[in-house]
């Protein structure tokens, strides 16, 4: 039988067209992108699994005749698959256009031809038509409807690939606001997306999978560019002898503030400190006057992770927040080795970083990094190109086999290391510690610790959420918690708590969920500070932030929870740099030592929410004013203030 023409016509126009993105992490598919497009309608769906939490993520669009859309809608994928409640809408209407948000009142905004309607997240899709709207605009910009603009940027133009396989690839690098963190996208020769930016989760074209490591150099070479270029406008320039004149000195070995202070910096050493009149100030110094402000050592974030865009903007959002050294905790290797050895040489504004090596295990749940590892000869071997690469420590993660954990704390161990981590699944926070952990992170762990059998029943769950569920009926002055922080106390663990997360629903950026009783959990977080500090067991701070914005938070935690803010001060510089062993060099300001050197408007010794006002940020002898360090950073407004200014993919790791 034959099929009639018209018939033949109607099938033709009806079938969809799909196209697949493959989600990459480290080499390995972490989920998918599907676009499906079937006569005036286009649906996205987004789905990829990053530890146990990810992007769910289905986006609808109406179309016009010319393929612009006319509507569209954002809703999460539910776990059985199907499609939840609209999480954001929009429609066009000749020039104007309706948004809502949730199941918000509409607001309604005009629309002119330089005008990007779209919605405001969701997928890569979305960020490659942004760009390639951008892209024909006259001057690469545009507002958005809603508020706010972007601009877009080619940042390189070329090639990839052999024979058949060449195709060009131009990447675009789009900046919204007044950030100076744009994000990266990958245009193909028809404007499509092929790829998005180096990152630990990658969106790439299915079958275009080899061209990563090629895209990955290109991105690089510009990133590492633009950073030093930044670190140049950043900068104050000085002869090389810098004083700091009259100021209240924070002693930080002592605990205690010197008033009437002077302190002389050459190069990046300190070579003299005492009193006004017994300090004579060199010839052609710069001269900073610290009349009525402190002086003190820059600040440790202990916890911090590297991204791509740390070199450019987020390092320099740290040093804003008086952050003159970095402990990174799990970042790719490349780009951490990167910016460690380049900003020892003076060539980036970054605090200085302290390297701590990153080890997973298999499974659908690991981490993104690429040290995962299912043997006894893949664990050594990744212990050990750490150790040549000089890192200074071992995090192990959430699913490293608990066969594992005696061989790479024996290899740490060897190499001089630290060794710390999550506690991997199947392990007790006790048995972790007789096996070589001398730090724990994450003080949510020391909930979760009680409650085994909830990490698989009755499903799979995070440890973050267990101790969200658990930690607002939990008695931190229970037996067992007593026992426990009395073998944490004879063993010298410490902990790095990261309270900034949990306290106050920070909790739900790690994938945990906000808590029914958020104050109770909060009040039992700041008992565990308490108590953690009465026996004695070292606090560690750190953010697990790659720009350090919440540093000050985290200390704030500790003030409350009754601890003196000298002692909080000290924690945040000499013990972590005693920590580390770094403590001949690092941690306090002494003639002889490094000179990482913060200049705040108050007294943060008294109050510790007078680190808002800092003013001058010195490392190593590189001197910073932080309003230039915001301007270059982008930050327009106090960088204290910001929550988060990482994807949640940062935290809790």
């Amino acid at each position: 039988m034959l099929i009639p023409a018209l018939l033949l016509s109607v099938l033709a126009q009806s079938a969809p067209d799909t196209t697949t993105w493959t989600v990459d992490n480290h080499g390995r598919k972490a989920g998918e992108m599907t676009v499906v497009t079937r006569g005036d309608s286009l649906t996205v769906r987004f789905i990829y699994t990053d530890r146990n939490r990810g992007a769910r993520v289905e986006t609808r669009y109406r179309l016009g005749r010319d393929g612009v859309p006319l509507g569209g809608e954002q809703r999460p994928v539910l776990a059985d698959g199907t499609s939840g409640d609209v999480a954001e809408r929009f429609e066009v209407a000749g020039d104007s256009v309706r948004l809502s948000i949730g199941s918000g009142n509409p607001a309604t905004s005009a629309r002119t031809a330089n005008t990007y309607v779209g919605l405001r997240g969701g997928t890569p899709w979305e960020a490659a038509a942004l760009a390639r709207f951008l892209l024909t605009q006259p001057d690469r910009s545009a507002s958005l409807a809603g508020g706010g603009s972007a601009r877009a940027e080619i940042v390189a133009d070329t090639t990839l690939g052999s024979g058949a396989a060449r195709r060009r690839a131009r990447l675009v690098m789009v900046t919204r606001g007044a950030t100076a963190n744009p994000e990266a996208i990958w245009l193909d020769e028809r404007g499509s997306l092929l790829a998005t930016g180096a990152n630990w989760f990658i969106t790439v074209r299915a079958g275009s999978e080899a061209l990563l490591p090629a895209l990955r150099a290109v991105e690089l070479r510009w990133r590492d560019a633009r950073g030093e270029a930044v670190a140049k406008e950043a900068r104050t320039p000085t002869p090389g002898v810098i004083v700091i004149r009259n100021g209240d000195l924070f002693d930080a070995e002592a605990g205690v503030v010197r008033t009437g202070q002077t302190v002389v910096v050459l190069g990046d050493r300190i070579v003299a400190i005492g009193a006004n009149d017994a300090v004579p100030v060199p010839a052609g110094a710069t001269v900073i006057d610290a009349t009525g402000k402190t002086v003190m050592p820059g600040l440790w974030d202990m916890h911090a992770h590297l991204q791509v865009a740390n070199q450019g903007a987020l390092s320099l959002i740290q040093l804003a927040n008086g952050i003159t050294t970095i402990r990174d905790l799990a970042a790719d290797v490349d780009v951490a080795v990167s910016q460690r050895d380049r900003e020892r040489a003076g060539k980036l504004a970054s605090p200085r970083v302290i390297l701590g090596g990153f080890i997973e295990g298999p499974l659908a749940w690991a981490g993104p990094s690429a040290a995962v590892v299912s043997t006894e000869a893949e664990a050594k071997a990744w212990v050990t190109k750490y150790a040549e690469l000089g890192y200074k420590q071992i995090k192990l993660y959430n699913i490293v086999h608990p066969d594992l954990v005696p061989v790479i704390a024996a290899e740490a161990k060897r190499h001089g290391m630290l060794l710390s981590g999550h506690i991997p699944r199947g392990m007790s926070i006790e048995a972790a510690v007789t096996l070589g952990y001398d730090e724990i992170q994450h003080a949510a762990f020391l909930f979760s610790n009680f409650f085994p059998d909830s990490l698989y029943l009755p499903r799979m769950r995070a440890y973050s959420q267990v101790a969200t569920a658990v930690a607002p009926n939990f008695d931190v002055f229970s037996p067992p918690m007593t026992k426990l922080l009395d073998f944490l106390k004879a063993h010298g663990t410490a902990v790095d708590g990261t309270f900034n997360l949990w306290i106050g629903g920070g909790a739900s950026v790690v994938g945990a969920g906000g808590s029914r009783d958020q104050q109770r959990g909060d009040s039992a977080y700041l008992n565990l500070i308490r108590r953690l500090h009465a026996h004695g067991i070292p606090l560690i701070a750190g953010t697990d932030n790659s720009a350090g914005t919440t540093i000050r938070r985290e200390l704030e935690m500790y003030e409350l929870a009754g601890i003196p803010p000298a002692e909080v001060l000290q924690i945040a510089t000499i013990n972590a740099a005693r920590f580390m062993r770094d403590e001949k060099d690092y941690g306090s300001i002494s003639v002889g030592k490094v000179a990482d050197i913060i200049v705040v408007r108050g007294k943060p010794a008294e109050r510790i929410g007078d680190l808002t006002g800092i003013e001058t940020v010195i490392r190593g002898g590189r001197l910073y004013q932080v309003s230039d360090l915001q301007r270059a950073g982008g930050m327009r407004m106090a960088t204290q203030a910001t929550r988060r200014a990482t994807p949640p993919a940062s935290g809790g790791r």
